[in-house]
């Protein structure tokens, strides 16, 4: 008996996606996470961790240029989406490998290209599961959809990061390795048993053509779609891709300033991973909590909201470091301030992404709500490698000050964000119509 399709109902849809999303989360974490707290432990600079954490986010800020792959080679002979969605998988594993076993110390620039190419793989299975999700949820599930799948990415960071930080720990880094192969390789199972792209078997139209003018047709109605799906949709998706590129909130405690944070603070490794955990647990029941708010109250209102609430622990952290220095700070404070940081975070970051959802069109979904995904990269890849530099020559405090201020931009674009409109077509009045009412006129 085949397994029934998660996909069908309400229910299967919102902890399927959550799901999927997890496998996301976990070689970010990972990277991002357990990888930057080891480089900072061998004593590598500030600047070098930004440029690393940096190029994670270079595929995912350049996904839209093979993104068209996913909605051009529907690869409905091995499943649709779910066969890229495996494949993906499958190499994100394998390249994982490689980039654990790189001397990230004598080797970095061989580092930097390797988790580039892991990230590849992973924004390319992002697109296809993405461009699922936008064909998938309805309307009214949108909001709280959004939440249950970045609440998955996050439960999935707080695995890769933290609990490969717990797991090497214990055991040593290689032991960490297995276990983050381990967690991939259940998700691959998943996805093989629980997830199928019924798209995949709706039957192409018979061609009449020779494979190569099919492609070109094809192409041709994919540029006009993607081109209505910008241009042609209304203000909201011009002003959607202004907004993908401005920082999501005051994002600094999130991301690689947050691990030379806690290793400068002088945590050890295995404090790292339990506050990581914790935060990213947080950051994951934001999600889902900032999703169902969305729901309930607006999706921008919601936004904008928790936008400028992260400037409170942000501004509250610099305060005391340029007040009595990081590591005089209470221990406690830190921690409150990076879990209420988180949870804040995460509130914002997934109902955020339902707006680009209402302005997608579903007929390109794979590119154009990867164009903004991958924009929404740019802002995150930037602003990693910027604060690196700012915390490395100036200070920490610098950086956050910075990072708060940056959030007005963000605010003042928010109001201008609407969902996309159907194209108005003109209406074609058959000639004799027209005739018999003119004859009626008069």
């Amino acid at each position: 008996m085949r397994p029934r399709n998660l996909l069908n109902s309400r229910r299967g849809r919102l902890s399927a996606f959550g799901i999927l999303y997890i496998s996301e989360g976990i070689p970010y974490g990972f990277s991002s996470t357990a990888l930057v707290a080891f480089m900072r432990i061998e004593g590598l600079s500030l600047e070098q961790i930004g440029a690393f954490v940096a190029a994670i986010f270079i595929p995912w800020s350049f996904k839209w240029v093979w993104a068209p792959m996913i909605d051009i080679i529907k690869l409905k002979r091995f499943g649709g989406r779910k066969a890229w969605i495996t494949f993906c998988t499958s190499m994100m594993i394998v390249t994982l490998v490689f980039v654990a076993v790189v001397d990230f110390v004598a080797d970095f620039k061989l580092l930097l290209w390797m988790i580039v190419l892991n990230n590849f793989f992973c924004a390319t299975q992002d697109v296809a599961i993405d461009s699922l999700a936008v064909s998938k949820l309805r309307h009214d599930e949108r909001a709280t959809g959004n939440g249950f799948m970045f609440g998955g990415q996050y439960l999935g960071i707080g695995l890769g990061g933290g609990g490969a930080l717990f797991v090497s720990g214990l055991w040593g880094f290689n032991a960490s390795l297995i276990y983050i192969c381990g967690l991939m390789l259940i998700n691959l199972l998943f996805v093989l048993v629980f997830i199928h792209d019924d798209d995949a078997k709706v039957p192409d139209a018979p061609r009449r053509v020779s494979a190569f003018t099919h492609f070109v047709g094809t192409l041709g109605a994919f540029v006009r779609d993607l081109y209505t799906g910008f241009m042609e949709s209304g203000s909201g998706p011009k002003f959607g891709l202004l907004f993908a590129l401005l920082p999501v909130g005051a994002m600094a405690l999130a991301y690689a300033l947050l691990g030379t944070i806690q290793v400068d603070y002088g945590l050890t490794e295995i404090q790292i991973s339990r506050l990581s955990i914790a935060a990213s647990f947080t950051s994951g029941f934001g999600c889902v909590i900032g999703g169902m708010l969305g729901s309930r109250f607006g999706i921008k209102r919601v936004t904008a909201t928790f936008y400028v609430m992260t400037i409170i622990p942000t501004l509250l952290l610099a305060n005391q470091i340029a007040a009595v220095g990081l590591t005089d700070i209470s221990l406690l404070l830190l921690c409150a301030t990076i879990l209420s940081h988180s949870l804040l975070f995460g509130m914002a970051y997934a109902v955020r992404i339902a707006i680009f959802m209402g302005m997608t069109n579903p007929a390109v979904a794979a590119t154009q709500f990867t164009a903004y995904m991958a924009l929404s990269n740019v802002a995150i890849s930037v602003g990693n490698y910027w604060q690196g530099a700012v915390a490395e020559r100036m200070n920490y405090q610098t950086a956050l000050y910075v990072d708060a201020a940056l959030v007005i931009l963000a605010l003042c674009v928010i109001p201008f964000l609407k969902n996309r409109e159907e194209k108005k077509r003109p209406i074609v009045v058959p000639k004799n119509v027209a005739v018999a009412r003119a004859g009626l006129s008069d």
